[in-house]
C-alpha cells in the first residue's frame, strides 16, 4: 500500500488553515511525498493559493456530503464539482449508511464520479459503525464499481478492508 499522509484542516477558519499551510511550508521536504490537506469545500480555493504560494507537496482534498451523506445525490454531485473546480485535486464523499441497497449507492457515487471525472481521485467516507453493517458494505462495493480509489475509514475497521478490495483502505483522523 503506498504512503498515504492526511491532515484533516475540516472546520477551521480561514486564519487557523493558513496558519497550519504557513507551518506546513516551514517544515522540510519530505521527497516525492504529498501530504493529503483535507479542507472544506468553502476553503479549497484559499487552500490551493497557500499551497501554491508556500511550494508545499500537496494535495487538496475537499468532501461533498460530509460528515452525514444525507444530502441529494445532485447537492453532492455539484459540492464535488465545485470544489475540484476551485483546485482540489481530491474528493472524499460521504453516503448516507442507512441506506442498504447497493444500487441506490452505485447511482449516486456513478453520478459524482460523473461530476469528478479522471484524472480527479475519489474516496468514500466510510464510519465502519457497527450500526450499519450492511449499509457500509454496499456502498464499499457500489464505491469500487464507479471508480473510487479509496475507502477512508474514521476508525480502524478491519472488516472493511477484505470487502474493499481492489481499493485502497485508510484509516483517517477527520
Amino acid at each position: 500500500m503506498p504512503e498515504f499522509h492526511a491532515l484533516s484542516l475540516l472546520g477551521v477558519s480561514v486564519q487557523q488553515l493558513t496558519q497550519s499551510v504557513k507551518q506546513l511550508s516551514a517544515l522540510p521536504h519530505i521527497g516525492e511525498q504529498r501530504i493529503r490537506l483535507v479542507v472544506d469545500p468553502t476553503q479549497v480555493t484559499t487552500a490551493a493559493q497557500l499551497v501554491k504560494e508556500g511550494q508545499l507537496p500537496a494535495i487538496i482534498v475537499s468532501v461533498a456530503g460530509y460528515p452525514t451523506g444525507r444530502h441529494h445525490t445532485l447537492i453532492k454531485a455539484s459540492e464535488a464539482r465545485l470544489a475540484v473546480q476551485s483546485g482540489a485535486e481530491e474528493m472524499w464523499v460521504s453516503v448516507d449508511e442507512s441506506i442498504e441497497d447497493s444500487n441506490t449507492h452505485l447511482s449516486e457515487l456513478i453520478t459524482i464520479r460523473e461530476a469528478c471525472p479522471d484524472p480527479i481521485e475519489l474516496g468514500l467516507v466510510a464510519n465502519g459503525d457497527d450500526e450499519t453493517p450492511s449499509g457500509t458494505q454496499a456502498a464499499v462495493q457500489a464505491a469500487s464499481l464507479a471508480g473510487f480509489q479509496r475507502i477512508i475509514v474514521k476508525r480502524d475497521a478491519p472488516e472493511l478492508v477484505d470487502a474493499a478490495a481492489p481499493l485502497e483502505v485508510h484509516v483517517v483522523d477527520l
